[in-house]
């Protein structure tokens, strides 16, 4: 369904740590949207593609009783389920671009920070498949990170600067469509519904994070991986994190940052 990055159980514990949590609004919002049109019942079937390590497929928990949860890297499914303490939610390793449902079988198909690597025109093709009538895609992610407070602008430009000149050739276009393109490109415009799409940017992740896990959030970057890959004895980071030290005039990485993340939600429902 999409390209692997993280293999290592090494990776996935930084990725599960270190990124951004989405909050409840974002679910209410999709909710809100598949309630339009559906009334949710004890049998509905609702799948996250891509999740990872199970950040968003987890915020579905108190709302449906039957919740799947796929990704096509093996290490992250071991995590999601290392750390799961719903009966109701079950993470499996997807193999291929097929969708392993029936037709007309899904409420809700959700996929967070995941559609960038999909073959979208074969995505868009088995979620028209496997949707019921009036069942709901959402596509949502979160731009690239914000710092907020002292010298917020120079330490934007460092991080900036980090991710477009310091991993030139390793970033990979898809991560820009979602950093900096925020799923505008017209691809991600869902076909189904001719006239229900909708795009919502109305939310914001808000967080303090310390130095130290906004350096693991960036180790955990598809471009920071590449590089370190290719060049294991690099010390990018550690000069990251003096770029940092010295644009704040603070040296310990426990310092905590205010940061922000703007959430994009894409929906479209399947037409009867």
């Amino acid at each position: 369904m999409s390209k692997t990055f993280f293999e290592t159980s090494t990776h996935s514990d930084v990725y599960a740590q270190c990124r951004p949590t989405y909050p409840i609004e974002l679910i209410r919002k999709i909710l809100d949207y598949l309630s339009i049109k559906h009334i949710i019942k004890n049998d509905d079937l609702v799948i996250d593609i891509g999740c990872g390590t199970g950040q968003s497929t987890a915020l579905l928990q108190p709302y449906f009783e039957r919740i799947i949860g796929y990704d096509i890297s093996e290490s992250q499914i071991k995590k999601a389920n290392e750390s799961n303490t719903f009966s109701n939610i079950s993470y499996k390793v997807i193999n291929g671009r097929d969708i392993p449902h029936e037709d007309s079988s899904l409420t809700l198909i959700i996929s967070g920070q995941a559609a960038h690597w999909f073959d979208l025109p074969y995505f868009y093709k088995e979620v028209q498949r496997t949707l019921k009538t009036n069942g709901v895609l959402a596509l949502f992610g979160y731009a690239f990170v914000q710092t907020h407070g002292q010298n917020s602008e120079k330490l934007n430009e460092i991080l900036e600067n980090f991710y477009h000149c310091t991993l030139d050739g390793y970033v990979q276009q898809e991560s820009k469509e979602v950093y900096f393109g925020r799923y505008r490109d017209e691809k991600f415009r869902i076909p189904l519904s001719s006239t229900e799409f909708i795009r919502d940017e109305s939310l914001t992740i808000q967080c303090q994070w310390s130095i130290r896990r906004l350096l693991g959030y960036i180790a955990s970057w598809s471009g920071s991986q590449h590089f370190l890959k290719q060049h294991p004895n690099s010390t990018i980071l550690d000069e990251l994190q003096t770029d940092i030290f010295q644009c704040l005039d603070i040296f310990d990485d426990e310092h905590e940052l205010c940061l922000s993340f703007d959430i994009f939600i894409l929906m479209n429902r399947k037409d009867e």
